[in-house]
């Protein structure tokens, strides 16, 4: 494989710190240096001084990191100074630097030592391959499966490859995980699906490229309205887009890694593979329509609260200039009462001849309002909130209704007649009439029936349309879902079936790399404290043996205990730590943050 199929996956700077020389504080040399009686004995069999010296370095670096170095004298030079000072005290050495078959055989000594194995292609590089496609199942992306690879390696005791090795391994199972996906939609992918696509990726068809990639960027409805337009233009297509992906068996993230390539490549997706296309496009599509869909819900949510916001301060201020107005109309309500009293009134006049003579003088509801403020009472602020709504036809009729009707309801045990009831609501405006014709009455309050229902009972259809969208926005908590919508969805939608758990459950937890789950716990937990008590008594007999510095014995009783020792407040203010840490300009640090991050 050429090098320039590798896929990118660490920066310079990244590679730089995992395969070069780490930077040890002096606490790092006291702890990595330090040598057991094996260890000792191994560094004193070496004839040539500087080896043993250089011995005592490389096993430090790879107790850190398991990866074969070749530094130069000159990176490493302060480690090898404090290595002759303290660990093998002896006069130094020239600067010199080791040949390959002088630093294989010192890290021969190494991974005897640390019981590791040098990597080797044909002795691990299949079985790395095997794991890093399981892997891949769950996430292609190269990072992922570069730290997958780290992990495998530690777990089996290689030492890590080289950046290059593990570059070609992760292009290949990348590849061919690709391959095998694009194989599959090849043979299940319709004719027109494949023409949908081809046409979308060559700017042809009636939905450009360039219009499905656009979202809203608020609420209003011009914004919203660019997330109906790719509703409409997908909305037939995704079932199959679903059974398809269903059938790769795609993970969350594999799904999201797939379908970001579609804008990270942009109008260079044609020079793609057929296959890859299609692959990163049905990806796209599924994520761009979740996407669409939330934004839906939400842009929804945002205008019924806002309507019902709006409609509550209309309604406070209604009230108030009718209080203020009827105050002012008690002057001509006193003519009215006057009229009942007025002998010039002939007594055999209809009643409805001086009841249109009362109103010339003020209307109906300026005399409604009269006989509040007479009674010291208000009109209802929920009455106006209503009035307030009867409005806003043109919003209820197009804005809000397109949006609800992207919108698919599920119900719990509370909310089933209500899931019900929109679900009808929906039917009947998706009819030929597109008109809401029934209501469910059972879900009207003793306080909303007030204003719901006209004098005869019968239900005022255009405010029970309201009714119901005002039912929504607070039950998205839980009470009603979206299940299309990853945000809105019921909890346990992320979760395995109950079914496949019970049938599948050794598999499953043997596929998660968690070998201990799959264990039987009173077993794991005798064992964990076996070894526990284990690691105790050997780190007593050593505390015990040894000239440790860092600890304190104590003897209280007959009883020994030990401590680590207590600083002193000076110790405390300027510990050596910080005397440690090189002094950097802020320039430094934004000139590695641009290289290292690209960040402006």
């Amino acid at each position: 494989m050429a090098f320039e199929e590798r896929v990118q996956i660490l920066s310079e700077a990244e590679q730089d710190e995992l395969y070069g020389p780490p930077a040890f504080t002096s606490a790092d040399q006291r702890f990595f240096f330090s040598l057991n009686d094996k260890e000792l004995a191994i560094a004193k069999s070496l004839r040539h001084r500087g080896q043993r010296y250089m011995l005592v370095v490389l096993l430090g670096y790879f107790k850190a990191k398991p990866v074969v170095l070749n530094p130069g004298f000159h990176q490493i030079k302060q480690d090898l100074k404090y290595v002759y000072q303290t660990v093998l005290p002896g006069p130094g050495c020239r600067p010199f630097n080791l040949t390959p078959k002088e630093n294989e055989r010192i890290y021969q000594r190494v991974f005897q030592l640390c019981n590791y194995q040098r990597w080797n292609v044909k002795d691990h590089g299949a079985a790395l391959r095997d794991y890093l496609s399981q892997q891949a199942r769950a996430w292609t992306a190269p990072r992922h499966l570069f730290d997958a690879a780290i992990e495998y390696c530690s777990g089996q005791k290689i030492a890590i490859p080289a950046y290059s090795t593990l570059q070609k391994i992760i292009s290949q199972v990348v590849g061919d995980e690709q391959e095998h996906m694009a194989a599959h939609l090849e043979r299940a992918m319709s004719r027109g699906l494949k023409q949908a696509l081809a046409e979308l990726v060559n700017g042809t068809g009636p939905l450009p490229f360039r219009q499905l990639r656009q979202s809203a960027r608020n609420f209003t409805g011009t914004e919203l309205e660019k997330e109906l337009i790719v509703y409409r233009h997908i909305q037939h297509w995704m079932p199959e887009v679903d059974l398809l992906l269903s059938t790769l068996s795609l993970s969350q993230k594999n799904l999201q890694h797939l379908a970001e390539k579609v804008d990270y490549y942009g109008a260079k997706l044609k020079r793609q593979t057929v296959g890859s296309q299609w692959l990163y496009l049905l990806c796209y599509l599924q994520t761009r329509w979740q996407q669409a869909l939330e934004r839906i819900a939400d842009g929804f949510v945002h205008h019924v609260r806002q309507t019902k916001q709006k409609a509550k301060d209309y309604a406070q201020e209604a009230v108030f200039k009718d209080w203020q107005k009827a105050a002012k109309n008690v002057s001509k309500a006193a003519e009215v009462l006057h009229l009942f009293i007025d002998d010039s009134i002939d007594l055999q006049l209809p009643f409805a001849t001086v009841r249109q003579q009362a109103l010339s003088l003020l209307t109906k509801r300026d005399l409604e309002s009269v006989c509040l403020f007479l009674n010291e009472q208000r009109r209802s602020v929920d009455e106006a909130m209503w009035q307030y709504c009867d409005e806003k036809e043109s919003l209820r009729k197009g804005l809000l209704r397109e949006l609800f009707l992207c919108l698919r309801f599920e119900g719990c045990d509370g909310t089933q007649h209500l899931a019900a009831a929109l679900a009808k609501t929906q039917n009947e405006l998706n009819g030929q009439d597109a008109q809401l014709q029934t209501a469910d009455t059972r879900l009207l309050s003793k306080k909303s029936r007030e204003f719901l229902l006209d004098g005869e009972g019968n239900i005022l259809i255009d405010r029970y349309e309201w009714f119901l969208y005002q039912q929504i926005p607070d039950r998205l908590n839980g009470q009603l879902t979206l299940p299309d919508i990853t945000k809105y969805r019921a909890l346990d939608a992320d979760l395995i079936d109950g079914e496949h758990w019970r049938k599948n459950k050794y598999t499953l937890l043997q596929q998660s790399h968690f070998t201990k789950l799959a264990e039987e716990p009173e077993k794991l937990i005798k064992q964990m404290a076996m070894e526990l008590d284990t690691r105790l008594y050997e780190v007593g007999e050593y505390l015990e043996q040894e000239d440790n510095r860092n600890i304190i014995l104590r003897n209280p009783q007959g009883k020994r205990f030990w401590r680590l020792p207590s600083a002193s407040k000076h110790h405390l203010v300027n510990n050596p730590f910080f005397q440690q840490i090189p002094t950097t300009g802020i320039a430094d640090v934004l000139r590695m943050v641009d290289r290292d991050t690209g960040f402006h």
